[in-house]
């Protein structure tokens, strides 16, 4: 999980010495060609072929169309966000909403459902994998360009240095928004640490529409729709 400046402890020594064994082995192994193999041919083959067995499996539809239904106006009014608003039908991605990092610069679609149940849900997130190939096949290209330097040298730790007052940020997440609220009220020494932060977690909030979505179906019917919402318990369990 995140933390501020960095991970709790470093690495083991023995971790570090089979990190230096392994990259001993693969020092002149093509990395590049590796992965245009991966995004241009392998993922793309084992997509369609988890597409073709389950998207027209009968005990897969029977068991999901028109099932745990979340129509737009409630997915909106219980603030879901990812696959789970999506399905139901609203364009939002915060990588459109609110463009970061090097997105403005490229070209995807925002892949939404129809009716909002679990079969459109799974079927969101089965064609957003192929735009998230379609995202790699653009960046790839421009990773081929990199030096490979390391972002940070040597070993002094990270301190973050924030200015006093407070602020929201946040990016879309494979689970919907993820966001932070930092309060930070600086002190004495000048390190100016955060004071408060609140993560807001997507599977906490999406997890609000298991209700309505249950309402008249069948026990066996609640399972398969919390897995489609895809909860992660970490961030739920608060």
């Amino acid at each position: 999980y995140m933390r501020f400046g960095g991970v709790f402890k470093d690495i083991p020594e023995r971790i570090k010495s089979m990190a230096t064994m392994v990259n001993d082995r693969v020092r002149d192994y093509d990395t590049m060609q590796f992965l245009s193999q991966m995004i241009n041919e392998r993922l793309p083959r084992f997509i369609d072929e988890y597409d073709r067995y389950l998207t027209e499996n009968e005990i897969l539809r029977e068991r999901c169309i028109g099932v745990g239904v979340l129509p737009a106006e409630d997915a909106i009014n219980l603030s879901a966000v990812g696959p789970l608003l999506r399905g139901s039908g609203v364009a939002y991605d915060v990588r459109r909403a609110e463009p970061y990092s090097i997105y403005p610069e490229l070209d995807f679609d925002i892949v939404v459902g129809k009716n909002g149940d679990i079969f459109d849900r799974y079927a969101v997130r089965m064609q957003e994998m192929r735009e998230s190939l379609r995202i790699l096949r653009q960046i790839l290209p421009r990773l081929e360009q990199t030096k490979g330097e390391p972002i940070v040298s040597g070993t002094q730790a990270y301190s973050p240095r924030v200015p006093p007052g407070e602020s929201y940020g946040r990016v879309e997440n494979p689970k919907g928004e993820l966001g932070y609220y930092v309060v930070s009220y600086g002190d004495d020494k000048g390190t100016q640490n955060p004071w408060r932060y609140h993560v807001r977690a997507p599977s906490f909030i999406n997890l609000t529409a298991l209700g309505p979505m249950t309402r008249g179906m069948k026990i066996a019917d609640v399972v398969t729709i919390l897995g489609s919402i895809d909860i992660v318990l970490g961030e739920t369990d608060r």
